[in-house]
């Protein structure tokens, strides 16, 4: 009975404790979200320079069945790191996860060039008869062996600029996981349960 009494008595300041308990744990979930999402960050910028200084920064190829970014956290996230930033540090975040996209597109692109190259082939290395194009005359209707091993060599001007672009951009991109940027967000995704600010 005394409890009640007591809970009675004091209901302004239990009101005051219940709330400030309800502020703290938004603030520890919005933190503990925050650091989550700077992990993955991180996560994602390292897996990246490390498929590009796999492909040799473009010049021994890239895989194309994965991407520098299968995910991208940073597009959808960055509102929560604006104060925690300098707008410079935030930039070459932004610039970093563009020219990766870009370079994801890029993969893309030769991929279905490759696809598209590897099916248009099929019916002349398999000696099927096909149409080929009537710009030059002096081609046959059934292509020679020697022929069909020039086609085969010898990527078209697409697939050329493409994998120059591919080369090009990968030599330009800068590594960000060594940088003040991404040393922010290493001590960001590493601070403690305890410290939600």
């Amino acid at each position: 009975m005394s409890i009640f009494k007591f809970l009675n008595d004091n209901i302004g300041l239990i009101t005051l404790i219940v709330g400030l308990s309800a502020i703290y744990l938004y603030l520890k979930q919005k933190a503990d979200a925050k650091r989550d999402i700077a992990k993955l960050i991180l996560q994602e910028i390292r897996y990246a320079e490390q498929q590009i200084r796999n492909s040799g920064r473009g010049s021994r190829g890239y895989s194309l069945s994965s991407r520098l970014l299968p995910t991208n956290s940073w597009d959808d996230n960055i509102h929560l790191f604006i104060t925690d930033m300098k707008e410079t540090e935030i930039d070459m975040i932004s610039e970093f996860y563009s020219q990766a996209a870009y370079i994801d597109y890029l993969i893309e692109e030769r991929s279905k060039q490759k696809l598209n190259q590897k099916f248009s082939l099929r019916p002349i290395a398999i000696g099927q008869p096909t149409v080929v194009p009537t710009e030059a005359e002096d081609i046959p209707q059934q292509p020679t062996p020697q022929q069909i091993a020039q086609i085969v060599r010898e990527p078209n001007l697409n697939e050329h600029i493409t994998i120059n672009l591919l080369t090009d951009f990968s030599s330009k991109i800068e590594f960000l996981y060594n940088t003040p940027a991404a040393e922010k967000l290493k001590q960001l995704s590493e601070r403690k349960w305890y410290q939600p600010f």
